[in-house]
């Protein structure tokens, strides 16, 4: 009878594969989410509010090791694990464990940059990396630069309730679709496998939050959303301008709130990687007169856009993709100036 059953799970999986890898990983991350929320509350694994950080209430800390265990296990039951798949698997669980470890113990920036970079170089010479340029190197240049650079991102993007793992959601289901024109099967699972376990995690971390994903879940997401879009998008080189903006396009938020606060910290005198109450989120909060659900779906209703943008604009020539391209730039180049001109914000 279990092995009976465990046929018809098996036959039933593969007649609904794309169903079966979102769903399964949305009800092990709904599951595991809570239990994780209370073993690290029972450790005492907290974030605590400082003055560069939103939050007013200490709040349980590491919750991305539901969004990796429901990822991963998706991923195993749902994807045929050949060799590519299995490197991105292992890149992720070394960005996860890299993050952990921050959460834990603490990671001075620079080390954390070195170690980003050995991962996202690893992944690169294992063959994971992009194909649209000319040559080898700067196909492993452009591939580590991405990787490091998404990670970043989304661990910076994690700064208000539900930011980051809402984008995650509306880019992997953006690279979702861009890998299935493209016939990426593997790759358009694994999008879903993400989009599911962070659907997961947000039930419990919109605002207001009950759990952060920590370092663990942000590089981890950083890393999983910038080599989904290298293995599905930047793997054609019939139109390098179309290929190259499409990814870059889907991730737009992300990319913009870098920008933003890079620029702007600079400008102060101040690191990056400081932190601080000087994201675009945290400016919009100000600008919706401190409305935070309104401020993280405003970025939500952007990223959707540029996400329906990044997958559209592969089926225009490239002089129309440029144009749509600098449109959107424009626009967010206009929304920067204006939340440039808001002051750092308080959570009180």
């Amino acid at each position: 009878m279990f092995l009976g059953g465990v046929r018809n799970f098996g036959k039933f999986w593969s007649e609904h594969e794309p169903y079966c890898c979102f769903f399964f990983s949305l009800i092990i991350s709904l599951i595991l989410t809570p239990i994780v929320r209370r073993i690290m509350l029972r450790l005492d694994v907290l974030s605590i509010p400082t003055e560069s950080r939103w939050h007013r209430s200490p709040i349980a800390l590491m919750g991305g090791i539901a969004i990796f265990i429901s990822f991963l296990l998706s991923a195993l039951l749902g994807v045929e694990l050949k060799r590519e798949i299995l490197v991105i698997l292992l890149g992720g669980c070394a960005a996860f464990a890299l993050g952990a470890w921050d959460d834990i113990y603490g990671t001075r920036p620079k080390l954390k940059f070195v170690l980003q970079v050995f991962i996202a170089s690893g992944v690169a010479y294992s063959g994971v990396v992009s194909k649209i340029l000319p040559h080898s190197w700067m196909n492993i240049f452009l591939t580590v630069f991405w990787i490091v650079g998404l990670m970043n991102a989304l661990n910076l993007l994690d700064n208000m309730d539900g930011l980051s793992s809402g984008i995650t959601i509306i880019a992997a289901l953006a690279i979702f679709v861009l890998t299935i024109q493209k016939g990426k099967t593997n790759t358009a699972l694994l999008c879903l496998s993400l989009a599911g376990s962070c659907l997961g995690f947000l039930r419990y971390n919109f605002n207001p939050a009950k759990i952060f994903m920590g370092d663990c879940g942000s590089l981890f997401l950083g890393y999983m959303l910038a080599v989904l879009a290298v293995h599905g998008g930047w793997q054609s080189s019939s139109s390098i301008v179309v290929t190259f903006l499409s990814p870059v396009l889907i991730l737009g938020v992300a990319i913009f709130d870098t920008t933003l606060v890079t620029i702007l910290r600079l400008m102060k005198g101040k690191m990056p990687w400081q932190g601080g109450r000087d994201h675009s989120s945290h400016r919009l909060v100000h600008v919706l007169h401190g409305s935070e659900r309104g401020a993280v779906l405003s970025l939500y209703g952007l990223g959707s856009i540029t996400g329906v943008l990044g997958f559209t604009v592969t089926r225009f020539d490239s002089l129309t993709a440029v144009f749509i391209t600098f449109a959107m730039l424009l626009g967010m180049v206009i929304l920067g100036l204006r939340l440039a001109k808001v002051e750092d914000c308080k959570s009180d």
